[in-house]
């Protein structure tokens, strides 16, 4: 099997998390989880989102910061953080309003709009080796450790 080196599978990683404009961001709390489509923004290693205070994910949050998210074939783990009003975050708009002008124009400004700081701690990545078998690839982002497990599957 080769050898996987952790910061070449993190690059790769993040370059299609950075390549992406939408995620499945999963949240829970008092045993309920919700899920919903997010418009998002990557940099410094950190996934963003922005929200409504008044809505069910930033009360979760709120309780319980451990978050989950989806992108094209990577599940990531996260400690997501309430980071305060959208429009104070210079960085993140000038991404977020290129990337997302209409969301931009109808929310980054509203009084209630808040940014969320999501932290990858553990990312899966779903992928076929050259003969169309599957495995999925681990980074451990604490740690800095990568695996690779082959998955079981039935040949037709």
């Amino acid at each position: 099997m080769e050898q996987l080196i952790f910061e070449n599978e993190l690059e790769k990683v993040f370059r299609q998390i950075g390549e992406a404009k939408l995620a499945v961001l999963a949240t829970s709390s008092q045993n309920k989880p919700t899920v919903r489509t997010m418009s998002i923004v990557f940099y410094n290693g950190k996934i963003y989102c922005q929200t409504s205070a008044d809505y069910l994910k930033c009360e979760q949050i709120a309780e319980n910061n451990i978050v989950a998210l989806c992108i094209f074939n990577l599940q990531i783990e996260g400690i997501a953080n309430i980071k305060g009003k959208t429009i104070e975050f210079k960085d993140f708009i000038e991404i977020y309003k290129k990337n997302h002008e209409g969301s931009y124009k109808k929310y980054s400004k509203l009084e209630c709009s808040r940014l969320i700081e999501i932290i990858p701690q553990k990312i899966i990545k779903w992928d076929y080796n050259s003969d169309g078998k599957p495995f999925r690839i681990f980074l451990e982002l604490d740690n800095k450790k990568v695996y690779k497990e082959m998955e079981k599957y039935i040949e037709n």
